[in-house]
């Protein structure tokens, strides 16, 4: 079996499946109790919510709280902004539903005023059009440091200190595919940022949402007073440890991952192009963990189901948006005709990708490429 959906979520590291085991079986108690089994866990998620603040950069000052899924913390820094109507938010219709719906669901709320960040043909921010649109009136920037689907990386520094150069707005990142991967330096400028463990080898269920000091996020959930007070819930300590583990793990894979995942995609596209030379990249300064092409009267659903009968297992579009049928708002935004909505292919690597897994796909994908090939003449 061949895996190229990491995007969605990724495979446990080995390290952090023996820590579960071992943790989910002993470290029962409850963090927050006052006994000396509850203190020491509480202790150690302290320590790792330390950790975690280092990986960005921030102060220690700064709030790291744990959350149960980036999608919790998009929705809590979103639906916990003190917004007024006629508030201006910018955001992309290209990013992840986890911000896109709940920022048009509260705008209609409140009564915001939305404005879309416009995308240039390869997939990049128009930064000449993005400044246009600020304003002191801003009160919201949301951006996506990776985008998920196109694989494009933003430099959200730069973009980050044009936004407070202009406004006062609170500027939060989705990081969600570049931590761990990619620098995410939230030192300056950046107020709130999510990010998560199940694209980095960790498990699902633990994420995190980093936030600036100074902020004015209110709580999603209240209760216990747990996380500061910020968001009410027992710990999940064992998955905890186990994010962290598998952020270890990954930081001390990063270079050589990305270096191994930039000759990966380039020797591909080069190998694809040759055994399909209608296939078109549409997207530029992408993150060498996520390569997105498309193949003109090829349907993706039926490629993929092709590469699956030989156990080979990628993606058209974001888990998030793979139920949408025809008309992709998504894809629509990053400037993909809709006429090849249906023929868009995602692969995405981890870092632990390797060129001998990425050479098999090649095979299969010619292949089954000389199976579709007489759909193309149609």
């Amino acid at each position: 079996m061949q895996y190229f959906d990491h995007a969605a979520s990724t495979c446990l590291y080995p390290e952090v499946l023996d820590f579960l085991r071992k943790s989910l079986n002993e470290d029962y108690a409850n963090p927050n109790s006052l006994h000396l089994l509850g203190a020491n866990l509480f202790k150690t998620i302290e320590s790792e919510r330390a950790y975690f603040l280092k990986t960005l950069n921030a102060n220690q000052n700064d709030l790291f709280i744990f959350t149960s899924s980036a999608t919790e913390s998009n929705n809590t820094v979103i639906r916990g902004f003190d917004f007024h109507e006629g508030d201006v938010i910018l955001y992309s219709k290209a990013d992840h539903a986890s911000i896109t719906v709940p920022i048009e669901n509260i705008a209609k709320e409140k009564n915001l005023i939305l404005k879309i960040i416009k995308i240039n043909k390869n997939g990049n921010i128009d930064l000449e059009e993005f400044e246009k649109l600020l304003d002191k009136n801003v009160k919201m920037v949301l951006l996506s440091q990776v985008n998920n689907q196109s694989g494009v990386a933003s430099d959200i520094s730069l973009i980050a200190k044009i936004i407070k150069d202009k406004s006062d707005a609170h500027v939060h990142v989705d990081a969600v595919q570049a931590y761990s991967k990619i620098n995410c330096d939230m030192s300056a400028n950046i107020d709130s940022a999510s990010i998560t463990s199940h694209k980095i080898g960790g498990p699902k269920g633990i994420a995190g949402l980093f936030l600036k000091k100074n902020h004015h996020i209110k709580p999603l959930l209240l209760g216990g007073g747990q996380e500061g007070g910020f968001r009410a819930s027992t710990q999940p300590h064992s998955l905890i440890v186990a994010f962290a583990k598998a952020s270890r793990i990954s930081f001390s894979k990063s270079n050589d991952a990305y270096r191994r995942n930039q000759e990966i995609v380039e020797n591909l596209k080069a190998s694809l192009i040759k055994i399909a030379p209608s296939i078109k990249f549409p997207f530029n300064n992408t993150s060498p963990y996520i390569l997105t092409f498309i193949l003109p009267a090829i349907p993706s659903d039926v490629l993929l189901r092709h590469l699956e009968v030989k156990e080979f297992y990628l993606s058209s579009t974001s888990a998030c948006s793979s139920k949408q049928k025809g008309f992709n708002p998504t894809l629509a935004a990053l400037n993909i005709p809709e006429v090849f909505h249906k023929n868009v292919v995602r692969l995405s690597f981890n870092q632990d990708t390797s060129i001998d897994s990425v050479n098999l796909l090649q095979k299969a994908f010619a292949e089954v490429w000389k199976d579709l090939e007489f759909l193309t003449t149609k």
